[in-house]
């Protein structure tokens, strides 16, 4: 890989528009929301508690994001357009990272109600906003001049924006960890994590990992709560 300091041509857009779409602001209006509500009804168990952290997560997605992003408002003047290719991007992103779950054989959680499927579902939402977005946003500023890696065709890659990608990852992995206190889940979240971070990356796109993070918590409840209600 050659090193050279370049530009791809979806950074430069990624620059001039907001980070969020309707859909992505929407949607991060809608997990607050939820999370937040039924946090507040079980404030005095974990999940409870877990659930308001969540809604938090999301609530800086709405507030902060485009601020750090370098916007001088907190509603964004002109949403950025949801991009035409939005289903062949979340389609791949779900792909791999529905393999990277299979291939790990593992499913994190009991889901034992309604509510708890509902935050688990929205927490693919408050996580993105944070994790990708905010996380990484730091990185991506620090990078724009730096030398960059020549990776394949046209696309070019700063270490810091690697940098970012490993880092949002791992701590991604670290936090599930800690939910739910499993080695298996933390291997597999911490790949997971790095192919969502390369995506938002490669795309920058948060609506499309929102999307992709939603499918897989789905399909994560749908294994849990149908075993619970059998």
């Amino acid at each position: 890989m050659s090193r050279r300091i370049k530009t791809n041509k979806t950074d430069v857009d990624f620059w001039k528009e907001s980070i969020h779409t309707k859909l992505s602001y929407t949607m991060a209006i809608l997990a607050f929301s939820i999370q937040f509500f039924i946090g507040i009804r079980h404030i005095e168990t974990l999940f409870g508690q877990l659930s308001i952290l969540e809604s938090m997560f999301a609530l800086s997605g709405i507030l902060v994001l485009d601020l750090i992003h370098g916007k001088r408002a907190i509603y964004p003047k002109e949403f950025k357009p949801v991009h035409k290719n939005l289903f062949i991007r979340f389609s791949i992103i779900f792909g791999v990272i529905a393999l990277i779950q299979y291939i790990f054989q593992y499913v994190p959680i009991t889901i034992s109600d309604a509510e708890r499927a509902l935050a688990i579902i929205f927490a693919g939402v408050s996580e993105e906003m944070l994790f990708r977005g905010i996380m990484m946003e730091p990185f991506f500023k620090a990078g724009i001049n730096d030398e960059k890696l020549h990776l394949w065709g046209n696309r070019w890659i700063s270490y810091m924006e690697i940098f970012g990608i490993l880092i949002s990852g791992t701590i991604f992995a670290i936090f599930h960890f800690s939910y739910y206190d499993n080695l298996g889940l933390g291997l597999m979240v911490i790949v997971g994590g790095f192919w969502l971070g390369f995506s938002y990356w490669y795309w920058k796109d948060i609506t499309a990992v929102i999307i992709a993070h939603i499918l897989l918590n789905v399909i994560f409840v749908l294994q849990t709560y149908w075993m619970v209600v059998l």
